[in-house]
């Protein structure tokens, strides 16, 4: 099972690449607040509906509200949701950018991986062509931040120096 926070889909929304994630990862499964965040930006995205109707996209709400809003006093609402799924299904992986939200899940043993990985995943499965590209719209349009010590590692594990 693979479990994603709401950043990561919404990137890859961003970038058109959204078939990427299923094609890596097969079925996501998200909890009601990503869900929730996703629907108010993507409202009419016809790929956003297309991943729920094809349930590439599956919504899976997780069992211990305890456990939930412990992990809410530190984190949103989704990713509080998407970390206490993955650790109640022994999720294989957890899809995560937020920096407090990794820290939280790595503290809990919940294996994670984040945009960044994803594009150089994507870009070594041969489904993406340029990870450069990606990552300069991301950083240009959609204020996604990446201090350029990261940005350079990134492009070397891309093979793309």
């Amino acid at each position: 099972m693979i479990v994603s926070d709401t950043t990561p889909i919404s990137n890859f929304l961003h970038l058109g690449r959204i078939a990427v994630l299923g094609e890596l990862f097969g079925t996501l499964h998200i909890p009601p607040a990503v869900k929730q965040e996703i629907d108010e930006g993507f409202t009419r995205d016809r790929d956003w509906l297309n991943c729920l109707e094809l349930r590439t996209v599956v919504v899976s709400r997780p069992r211990s509200r305890l456990l939930v809003q412990r992990f809410k006093r530190n984190l949103h609402a989704g990713e509080a949701e998407a970390i206490c799924l993955a650790l109640e299904r022994k999720a294989r992986l957890c899809l995560l950018d937020d920096r407090d939200a990794r820290t939280q899940a790595e503290l809990n043993g919940v294996p994670l991986v984040g945009t960044l990985g994803i594009l150089i995943e994507a870009k070594h499965a041969g489904l993406l062509g340029s990870v450069r590209q990606a990552m300069d719209f991301l950083r240009d349009h959609r204020r996604f931040w990446v201090d350029d010590a990261t940005y350079r590692r990134v492009l070397v594990l891309a093979d793309e120096r």
